[in-house]
């Protein structure tokens, strides 16, 4: 059973005060609120309410402040159809045959800290995915209202996601976690991860899957995992044509889907921080 859609009896329903109702639909009608992005700070206004949001999808030709109001509303979002394949596969190639060259994929990933600054020729393609203006205008007006306390947004890392046929699914997780105790003020933010489709992203070859709005005051926090029963019924898979990307806070709920397909799905990972003056995280964001 979902949470939000509380079972009762008809005689229960029937002698339901008034008030109640108008509760619930002035609940629900805030809830709608989020997730078409009406306000930056309206999720922490209804906390309590743990009904499921949407993940929503955008057009190669969205806005940044489409995306970010997205992004600060629901924590993920997809824009379908960014940039051409010949890009995203250029960039996968350049990749493999520089930074990558002598890595070895674990865990259907491998991972490089963005230290050295990329090759104007040698990654080109790299640089178009990593400086995209809408992902980076979109993630610097998240910042503003979700990194309160840093001072800007680096690039941080780049990794390989590589899905081999018959991978299970990974259980739901968080890259970061904020320790504050729950419920929290805002959903305070660390940084955003972009993962971009070199592939298509099918449930069939396991798209990562994200339970959106789960980066919110409505979910605690304190955890790594969802610690909750529900977490299935709320996700949804990311499914995108080649080219296209998915931004989501990094501690929004996801895990990888099952590769069921005969073919690899593969994927470009870029995580952006946001930190201090000196490059680290503010001073009182927990650890």
């Amino acid at each position: 059973m979902s949470e939000g859609h509380d079972a009762a009896s008809p005689g229960q329903e029937k002698h339901a005060h008034p008030g109640e109702h108008m509760n619930k639909i002035a609940v629900g009608l805030a809830a709608v609120a989020i997730c078409i992005g009406l306000g930056p700070f309206a999720v922490t206004a209804i906390h309590s309410y743990v009904g499921p949001a949407k993940l929503h999808r955008l057009p190669s030709t969205a806005t940044a402040s489409q995306v970010a109001a997205a992004l600060k509303s629901c924590g993920v979002v997809v824009i379908e159809n960014r940039v051409g394949a010949d890009i995203v596969a250029k960039a996968y190639a350049e990749l493999v045959a520089g930074r990558f060259k002598d890595a070895n994929v674990r865990f259907g990933y491998a991972t490089r800290l963005l230290k050295n600054p990329l090759h104007p020729v040698n990654e080109s393609a790299v640089k178009v995915l990593l400086e995209d203006p809408v992902v980076l205008d979109a993630a610097e007006q998240a910042r503003l209202v979700h990194g309160e306390g840093s001072a800007r947004m680096v690039p941080w890392e780049v990794r390989l996601l590589i899905l081999s046929p018959g991978t299970p699914f990974s259980e739901f997780h968080r890259d970061v976690v904020d320790t504050t105790k729950p419920p929290l003020q805002r959903p305070l933010q660390w940084g955003l991860n972009a993962i971009w489709a070199v592939d298509n992203f099918t449930v069939q070859n396991g798209a990562t899957r994200f339970v959106p709005g789960s980066h919110s005051a409505r979910w605690p926090q304190g955890s790594w995992t969802g610690d909750h029963d529900i977490l299935e019924t709320l996700a949804e898979s990311a499914e995108m044509p080649t080219g296209s990307v998915v931004l989501y806070y990094a501690s929004v709920l996801h895990g990888t889907g099952q590769n069921s397909a005969s073919a690899k799905r593969t994927g470009l990972n870029f995580n952006y921080a946001f930190v201090d003056e000196a490059g680290g995280r503010p001073a009182g964001w927990g650890w």
